[in-house]
């Protein structure tokens, strides 16, 4: 038997609608590809703006955040049916987040959302393109919203 073309996915998602949506296919593809699946939010560090200088949030508010995170994660998961085994929140950057997990679990596949941006985060979020760019292997852009 031929190998399968991806044996393993992952999700990384947004912790909110749009973000359920990208779980649902990706655990849709898991199931087509017979393929394990991973899924991934990334909490990124808020920095501080002290009038005089930008500093990093205290790591009790970050802690809080990534508490936070964790419960919702658990929620979206739940809802879609994919164990809370097969998530986790890790803090930093998104893109640099999704790369390192995706190589740390020998993902082959990467399964991410775009949702049309205007304005000002049409400027700022490039989340998906950046990882399309720099992946380490195959992903899928879903287009969302």
């Amino acid at each position: 038997m031929d190998k399968p073309t991806y044996t393993h996915l992952l999700a990384a998602i947004e912790l909110n609608d749009q973000g359920a949506r990208v779980l649902q296919r990706a655990k849709d593809l898991a199931a087509f590809f017979g393929a394990r699946l991973s899924v991934v939010h990334a909490v990124e560090y808020i920095p501080l703006d002290t009038g005089e200088a930008m500093i990093a949030a205290p790591a009790q508010l970050s802690q809080q955040l990534e508490e936070q995170a964790q419960q919702q994660l658990r929620t979206i998961c739940d809802q879609a049916g994919v164990p809370p085994t097969s998530a986790r929140v890790v803090p930093g950057g998104a893109v640099g987040e999704i790369l390192r997990q995706s190589q740390e679990l020998k993902a082959d596949l990467i399964v991410i959302g775009h949702q049309q941006r205007r304005g000002l985060a049409a400027l700022f979020s490039h989340t998906d393109e950046s990882v399309v760019h720099r992946a380490p292997c195959d992903v899928m852009v879903l287009r969302i919203g």
